[in-house]
């Protein structure tokens, strides 16, 4: 190769690494956001339906931190890098000593494998709140989510540069293992309960949780596309490949998508725990188990929390008298509602009253 092609190579990898970290800033702040917002839901739901949501009201946070420290350190180490450049190629010496040493390097790769052990572990414990009547499938990604995390963090404590890269590319497909076979079984097990979750909840109650959308966030479906993706350039590239710029700004752009979404998805289920679109305890006929109460005019624990803040600044804006119509519109509405139904029981009951006496 010329230098002029070395350099500028060096220089797209330089900017594909820059990109990657920028991605990652961008998903620590989609990690705020979803912790802020459901811990406000949580904190305007009524009692009754705060039931098993606080551990995942801990579980978002920890995410948050730990993805937002990794992130942080990450980007200061790269900030140095960038700093002490002096050319493409010095940036590339520079990059390879700060992946082998740099107290930055080992405390971020140590947090992101708690959020990815954090994430796989949920991942885990859904599938088989989903799947609890065939418990044993949880085993194998339990396992290869196990081995996963071991040898991501061996390269950190015990490094060796022979095998350093295929043990980063072993953890990277056990992490896709344990994706695929969660999604898996997730999304068959979702697919076969709809019809008993039609029957438990309303249309579009039973659409929020065996919904397409719901479907693909509870089984984490983005995770399982894009590590595959990403294991499958993983394995192009190689330990010394020899590929054209924009083949590595693909390989940069599905690793920062990938490695956010090992923190994202699991989160994301989180978040629809929290605002009360999931379930706690997969809905059975003989126990509903939503993280919100089966009820006619359901609402979720979300819309619970937009209309009390409604409410609120409705109360602030309208007058006494208003206030008092309102009130009086609302009890008129109640009245009527309740003369209905005690009309359609007493016909129900006058019915029942023929049938005897004939």
């Amino acid at each position: 190769m010329s230098d002029d092609y070395l350099t500028h190579l060096r220089t797209v990898q330089a900017r594909g690494f820059y990109a990657n970290f920028t991605l990652t800033m961008v998903a620590v702040g989609i990690h705020l956001f979803m912790a802020l917002y459901g811990l406000s839901v949580f904190l305007e739901t009524p009692g009754p339906q705060r039931k098993g949501r606080k551990r995942y009201i801990a579980a978002s946070f920890v995410i948050t931190v730990l993805s937002a420290l990794s992130a942080s350190l990450d980007m200061a180490n790269y900030f140095q890098v960038l700093f002490g450049s002096t050319s493409p190629s010095n940036w590339r010496k520079l990059m390879a000593i700060s992946f082998m040493e740099g107290w930055k390097r080992l405390v971020g790769n140590t947090a992101f494998g708690l959020v990815i052990m954090i994430g796989d572990t949920l991942l885990v414990y859904r599938c088989y709140i989903v799947c609890v009547e065939y418990w044993w499938v949880t085993i194998l990604p339990m396992l290869t989510s196990l081995s996963a995390l071991v040898l991501f963090l061996k390269p950190l404590y015990l490094p060796n540069a022979d095998t350093a890269t295929y043990e980063a590319s072993a953890s990277t497909f056990l992490t896709v293992a344990t994706s695929i076979l969660v999604t898996s079984f997730i999304t068959f097990r979702l697919l076969r309960a709809r019809q008993t979750v039609a029957k438990l909840l309303p249309t579009s109650d039973a659409r929020l949780y065996t919904g397409a959308i719901a479907i693909l966030i509870e089984s984490a479906a983005p995770l399982t596309v894009f590590g595959i993706i990403v294991a499958i350039l993983q394995e192009i590239v190689g330990p010394r490949g020899n590929h054209s710029p924009g083949f590595y700004v693909s390989v940069y752009l599905f690793q920062a998508l990938f490695y956010s979404f090992c923190a994202l998805s699991p989160h994301m289920i989180i978040f629809r725990v929290t605002t009360g679109r999931s379930f706690t305890k997969f809905p059975t006929p003989q126990d509903g188990g939503l993280s919100n109460p089966i009820q006619f005019a359901h609402q979720t624990a979300e819309s619970s929390f937009l209309q009390s803040t409604l409410n609120r600044e409705f109360g602030r804006s309208l007058g006494p008298d208003t206030e008092r119509g309102l009130n009086a519109s609302v009890d008129y509405s109640t009245r009527t509602q309740t003369s209905i139904i005690d009309t359609e029981q007493e016909k129900q009951n006058n019915g029942e009253d023929i049938k005897k006496a004939e």
